[in-house]
């Protein structure tokens, strides 16, 4: 217990004083109930952030590019649309979340996790074990620490399909997070990898031949008006 106590301590109060500057790869391995894997290769450079999903994504999109100061998200089409959408995230994952437009997605669970007394160490990174319920699943999930802003980017991996139910507030980050069902007993399952690497700014530049459409500007003047909840559906398709 003792030496739980002192990695606990360690993983989490190294984070206070944490870089916050990430430069590398995060890969996200999502296994659904299905038992269909979806992967998404996430390059990271500062605030800027390129998303593509490599296997069973969203075949509308070829790629996405977030800016976490700004928050801006761009939706970067197949090629043979040549659209780029660009929303404000938070407001999109707000409104998502408001008006129930995806089933499951919610950006607080509420799974109330504990920590359970376990740890490890997985590719160099020490993690400590929480477990958390709500009325209809269970949830296992591997903490540690790490300058990749996972965290900040599940609830957007959430609503691509890329990840599972399981969030949390923690300052650092979640490397893995199992979910299981109460009621049918199926389980999914998330693996994160991170690699420290030099990623080229190129990554992060937009196509200047694509049509961009402001979707951020949109949602906000548009914000009373009934017909949205369509629009934003028929146009994101997530």
């Amino acid at each position: 217990m003792k030496s739980f106590s002192s990695l606990f301590l360690l993983l989490f109060s190294a984070s206070l004083f944490a870089q916050t500057s990430f430069e590398g790869t995060v890969n996200v391995f999502y296994t659904n109930e299905k038992s269909e894997t979806v992967t998404c290769e996430i390059k990271i450079k500062g605030n800027d952030v390129y998303l593509k999903q490599s296997e069973n994504g969203n075949k509308k999109y070829d790629r996405f590019v977030i800016n976490l100061q700004s928050r801006g998200l761009f939706t970067i089409s197949a090629h043979d649309k040549k659209v780029i959408i660009k929303y404000n995230l938070d407001s999109l994952l707000s409104y998502y979340d408001r008006n129930n437009l995806k089933e499951g997605f919610m950006l607080n669970p509420n799974f109330n996790f504990k920590a359970a007394d376990k740890v490890k160490t997985d590719g160099g990174i020490a993690m400590a074990k929480y477990t958390g319920e709500t009325d209809l699943r269970k949830s296992t999930i591997w903490v540690g620490e790490s300058t990749a802003p996972i965290n900040s980017l599940i609830p957007f991996l959430q609503l691509l399909g890329n990840w599972n139910e399981a969030n949390s507030s923690f300052k650092n980050q979640i490397f893995e997070a199992e979910v299981s069902s109460k009621v049918s007993k199926k389980e999914s399952k998330v693996k994160v990898t991170v690699t420290n690497e030099p990623v080229a700014k190129e990554m992060f530049v937009l196509p200047k031949t694509y049509l961009l459409k402001d979707f951020s500007k949109l949602m906000n003047e548009e914000r009373d008006n009934k017909s949205l909840k369509t629009i934003i559906q028929t146009f994101a398709e997530f």
